[in-house]
């Protein structure tokens, strides 16, 4: 039975979908992976051969030299033992920009993980991530829906993405309670926003679902303003702010 380490969030794939899940990335040859969380390394020994370089970077100090023997002979492997949140995105991006970066991520982690990497898509090819499928929703929702909320709106900032399938708890080890996703990032030519105050507005604005967008930007806006902004662009002042797409959140911050 396969160790696991509750602490990190980890939940461990099966080889069958593991394969599967690595035949889903559109990589080349001569382009590089750099993998989050590579635990005992299912997911990696698919994706190496799809590669000319694998960088895994791993926390957990179980899984280190399980990985280090699984791969010692293979020369286009590289292990960084570290915090994903501490590894230096910016300059492996840099060094790597015919790259992919890739993961089954763990679960507790997989929102700060994603909004750390995405930042930096623009550089590199694209991104696949396994989460849990809630999550997956939550980043391809759109305004109107019922998973609609901050992190897609973060996430339209810089990539489109979509659900590439639908993973049950039988291909885990332990089984988790719900279903996984796996979700591709394209990232777009130039990014939306990257302004952390323009996030921060995204934020206070999801923050009370069943209030109006008026009351819940009251820490950044006199509500009256706001209700002047939402009329000037044809907007109700009962409007919340599940009801509106990207663009129409730039255009409101861009007044305010």
């Amino acid at each position: 039975m396969v160790n696991t380490r509750r602490r990190f969030g980890q939940n461990f794939l099966d080889t069958e979908m593991s394969k599967k899940i690595a035949d889903d990335l559109p990589c080349c040859p001569q382009d590089c992976i750099l993998e989050v969380g590579a635990g005992h390394g299912a997911l990696t020994q698919w994706l190496l051969p799809k590669c000319s370089n694998l960088t895994a970077v791993e926390i957990d100090n179980f899984c280190i030299p399980k990985l280090k023997e699984k791969f010692k002979n293979n020369k286009n492997f590289n292990l960084v033992h570290l915090n994903f949140l501490q590894f230096d995105i910016e300059k492996w991006v840099c060094e790597h920009p015919n790259s992919w970066i890739a993961g089954n991520l763990p679960y507790n982690m997989a929102t700060a993980i994603i909004t750390h990497i995405l930042p930096h898509i623009s550089k590199i090819k694209g991104c696949m991530f396994m989460t849990q499928a809630e999550v997956a929703e939550r980043i391809v929702a759109k305004a109107g829906t019922k998973s609609y909320g901050s992190l897609s709106v973060f996430c339209a900032c810089y990539a489109t993405s979509r659900i590439v399938r639908v993973i049950s708890p039988e291909h885990f080890s332990p089984k988790p309670k719900v279903n996984s996703a796996t979700i591709m990032f394209e990232p777009l030519e130039k990014p939306i926003n990257t302004d952390e105050k323009f996030f921060e507005f995204i934020k206070a604005a999801f923050s009370q679902k069943r209030k109006t967008l008026a009351n819940s930007l009251l820490a950044f806006c006199d509500k009256e303003k706001t209700l002047d902004i939402l009329k000037s662009l044809n907007f109700s002042q009962n409007t919340r702010a599940e009801e509106l797409p990207l663009n129409a959140f730039i255009e409101i911050y861009s007044r305010l």
